[in-house]
């Protein structure tokens, strides 16, 4: 690739980012219904489609803008990177480089990141578990609902800008 294909695949899934993030929070966000998580699944969907390092990058991106958004600060781009990373390498060693390859990791990250919080929230006696869960479940409900569109989002930049388009 050359530079300036370089340049256009960071614009047009810069572009889907902030597609992503105006969606998640700006479009679903005042409807009524669990806020669902999309960033991170950008970040598992810019790994497994562009590769381990592209990934963690963009993983970083994606947790900067989740922590702009005000979502939970800074750990946030230390676990997006890591998601963005860990989807690459799973999607480059394990599974194929595909949507079910992107289901099978977005949809583990996602169960993680409701795990973690529901238990560091209950481990600090923030709430009990049944309230926690209230919330866990619809959002990781509605995050699965919307992980395809986010994919496909994604390898859009993917087939005209990033790896496929240059194989």
């Amino acid at each position: 690739m050359t530079r300036q294909d370089i340049i256009f695949q960071w614009i047009a899934y810069g572009a889907a980012l902030l597609i992503v993030a105006a969606a998640d929070y700006y479009v679903l966000g005042p409807m009524p219904m669990a806020l669902p998580l999309l960033l991170p699944a950008a970040a598992v969907a810019g790994g497994v489609l562009e590769g381990p390092a592209f990934g963690a990058v963009y993983g970083a991106l994606t947790g900067l803008v989740m922590s702009g958004l005000g979502h939970q600060g800074a750990g946030c781009v230390l676990a997006c990177a890591a998601a963005g990373w860990l989807a690459g390498l799973i999607a480059q060693y394990v599974l194929r480089r595909d949507w079910w390859g992107y289901l099978i990791c977005a949809a583990a990250v996602l169960l993680f990141w409701e795990v973690w919080q529901v238990g560091s929230r209950y481990f600090a006696g923030l709430a009990p578990v049944k309230v926690l869960m209230g919330v866990a479940l619809p959002e990781l409900g509605w995050s699965l609902v919307f992980l395809l569109p986010v994919y496909w989002l994604e390898r859009f930049c993917c087939v005209r800008f990033g790896r496929i388009a240059h194989e």
